[in-house]
């Protein structure tokens, strides 16, 4: 399993009460300021200047439409997943919920607009259930929280440097047509599937970059870029990864901007994405 290929490196969420939201992300999340304006904060892992979150100010109010389900921040094993654990035990923040996914161990909580939020570490590959048809089958089973916690090693300050966001799951008005779009386009594989409820799509032997569900946004309208919530996706990718998706893109004359190794589009929900050679 190769993820240097294609990497979700930086999210952008519109928010309405920006310092309320740099405080959650730096106490409760454990991110850094990297730059901060008057109407924007860059936040991400302090010891090597990595920005994994930024956040714009807005004043319009937040609508149903389809847009974020939750960012997920991998860690790099199981004793970083115990000292968040413990840290949020500490602070008492809310929990929405901590699993056990058959290839990973999840927590999941939200901020305080609502965006969901997973923080999780991967098990090792060799436990996970790999089909010969490429389907990795995930499971959501409660987490053994003592034996994460008791895996703890250190007191949580900051984000490990190793972290960075592993998926972003998408609240989507139809499965179907998402589903299109990331294997037709994108050339991702649908690596788990729930019926016209939800799927995941992994490449490169991951299980899942990407996910869309309907379960609060089925038939709901399109996401607006400019109201709080998900206002951009950014990744970093190889640059024959690039080319294939430009070419796709251009097969199926599907709208984009192209700029030096920059492009841009968004998905059937206009999620906006922005492609970046690594």
């Amino acid at each position: 399993m190769d993820l240097t290929n294609y990497k979700i490196t930086e999210v952008t969420l519109n928010v309405n009460n920006l310092i309320k939201m740099s405080h959650f992300y730096q106490e409760i999340m454990g991110l850094t300021i990297l730059k901060e304006e008057t109407d924007l904060v860059i936040l991400g892992i302090k010891e090597t200047k990595t920005p994994l979150l930024t956040l714009k100010a807005v004043k319009t109010l937040k609508t149903p439409t389809s847009g974020l389900y939750h960012v997920a921040y991998l860690l790099p094993n199981r004793n970083a997943l115990g000292n968040f654990l413990r840290h949020i035990a500490i602070t008492q923040y809310p929990l929405q919920g901590a699993s056990d996914h058959g290839y990973s161990e999840a927590i999941y909580l939200a901020d305080p607009e609502g965006n969901g939020i997973e923080v999780y570490a991967d098990k090792d590959e060799s436990l996970w259930d790999i089909r010969d048809n490429g389907i990795i089958v995930g499971v959501t089973e409660p987490m053994d929280v003592e034996g994460v916690l008791e895996a703890a090693d250190e007191e949580f300050e900051k984000m490990t440097p190793e972290t960075f966001i592993g998926h972003v799951h998408l609240a989507v008005s139809e499965v179907a047509e998402t589903s299109r779009f990331f294997t037709d386009i994108l050339a991702f594989t649908i690596t788990t599937e729930f019926g016209q409820q939800a799927a995941f799509y992994g490449k490169d032997g991951y299980h899942h970059q990407f996910a869309g569900n309907v379960w609060e946004t089925r038939h709901a309208p399109k996401n607006d870029p400019l109201a709080p919530g998900l206002a951009e996706i950014k990744v970093a990718l190889a640059q024959e990864v690039f080319n294939d998706t430009l070419t796709a893109l251009e097969t199926a004359a599907y709208p984009f901007d192209l700029q030096d190794n920059e492009l841009n589009f968004v998905d059937p929900n206009n999620i906006a994405f922005r492609y970046q050679v690594n």
